[in-house]
């Protein structure tokens, strides 16, 4: 032991024990147990197996994490390693009077410090069987990932399991339902069994998906009976192809919302929007129906499509996107103080009520910036001038 570096850890009264198990589960529980309550990451180094051949013997060798060396591979890429050959180690092998497995602390030391906790680690963290079936079982209930984490910390209070790891076992339930189906075929059959309307179309001349509309049939009737308003926005970033995520809303007369439909596409092309918007409008039962409303962000490719697709339909600007747009604009332009002023005045303008208001509040807001000429040029270049007829008003 002289060649151990200056930081030694001794942790062999923790392990030594006179106590005998049962079975070689038993034995691994117990260490692994005794592990974690003294910060200590256990692993087995090696285990065999009595089978009547020579040299083969019931036995576990377990080690620190830490213990061994790190193998630098052939191609040369540098890596990490929390390998430092720590020696620790422990024997476990049955008794000869058979009264069960034995331990014996064959070094106890670590030439390294122990972590104050060991929340996160990546070999503790391991989801043990019962937790498995637990993050199973709410995974079928649609809860999220993290409430599946607090209900693991409340009933396995030892756990120490990282949002990580719940999110990796779920990823591997999904795998196991999917089968050999990649994931747009799985989505296919989720979509067939569920009964929903669809469509898809392919690359040419090829199984490349470039794009897929779906709608519940519950989400068809209610179309039906309120036409009249749809909101349409895309999410981003929200998948594994990174494609987005395009979404139909309607508008009961209560004025609740319900779901239209879904739809992947390839990318937010003109093109892409009609085809989207075609099928949407297969959904109508009369051929002569349309909505009268559309609310849509300023996706220029997207509002082209619904002058082409529904050319007797308004297309309404969200003003919740534009206010947030308007209101990032004047911090990048405008001091502290002045910002909250600039808001109000903006505020009066898009809430003008006829042209002669619409002309003052706006006068008003050209004075307020007239040392700030980038602010107001984006202001009357991008929203005013060719979109203030989709949103200025009471």
């Amino acid at each position: 032991m002289e060649n151990l570096p200056q930081i030694c850890v001794d942790t062999t009264d923790a392990f030594m024990t006179t106590e005998r198990f049962g079975t070689r589960e038993e034995v691994i529980r117990w260490i692994k147990e005794v592990g974690i309550d003294n910060k200590v990451t256990v692993i087995i180094s090696r285990s065999d197996t009595e089978t009547g051949k020579r040299g083969r013997s019931n036995k576990i060798i377990f080690g620190c994490d830490k213990g061994g060396k790190h193998k630098i591979s052939d191609s040369g890429t540098q890596s990490a390693s929390k390998k430092c050959g720590c020696p620790f180690k422990i024997r476990s092998t049955p008794t000869k009077d058979g009264s069960g497995w034995k331990i014996d602390v064959k070094c106890g030391l670590h030439n390294h410090g122990l972590p104050d906790r060991l929340e996160g680690h990546s070999f503790i963290g391991r989801l043990t069987t019962d937790e498995k079936q637990h993050v199973a079982d709410l995974a079928k209930r649609h809860v999220p990932p993290r409430h599946i984490l607090l209900s693991l910390q409340d009933r396995y209070p030892e756990n120490v399991t990282r949002i990580t790891q719940v999110y990796k076992h779920k990823s591997v339930i999904q795998k196991e339902i999917r089968g050999p189906r990649s994931e747009i075929q799985h989505m296919f059959k989720l979509i067939e069994d569920a009964g929903y309307v669809y469509w898809s179309r392919k690359k040419d001349d090829s199984e490349v998906v470039r794009e897929i509309f779906w709608a519940h049939p519950d989400s068809v009737k209610l179309l039906n009976i309120f036409p009249i308003v749809l909101v349409m926005d895309n999410t981003y970033k929200t998948n594994k192809y990174r494609q987005p995520l395009f979404e139909i809303v309607g508008m009961t007369s209560t004025e609740l919302t319900f779901v239209v439909g879904f739809a992947y596409m390839e990318s937010e092309q003109t093109e892409n929007f009609c085809w989207v918007l075609e099928k949407l409008k297969e959904l109508f039962v009369k051929k002569d129906m349309c909505p009268q409303v559309i609310l849509t962000d300023r996706d220029l490719a997207l509002m082209k499509a619904i002058e082409i697709v529904f050319p007797n339909s308004i297309n309404l600007l969200c003003r919740f996107h534009i206010n947030k747009n308007v209101g990032a604009k004047c911090k990048q332009h405008m001091v502290n103080d002045l910002q909250k002023t600039i808001d109000t005045l903006w505020m009066e303008v898009v809430w003008a009520s006829d042209e002669v208001e619409y002309g003052q509040r706006l006068h008003q807001l050209e004075q307020a910036c007239v040392d700030y000429s980038g602010f107001i040029n984006y202001v009357k270049d991008t929203w005013l001038t060719p979109h203030r007829h989709r949103f200025v008003g009471p």
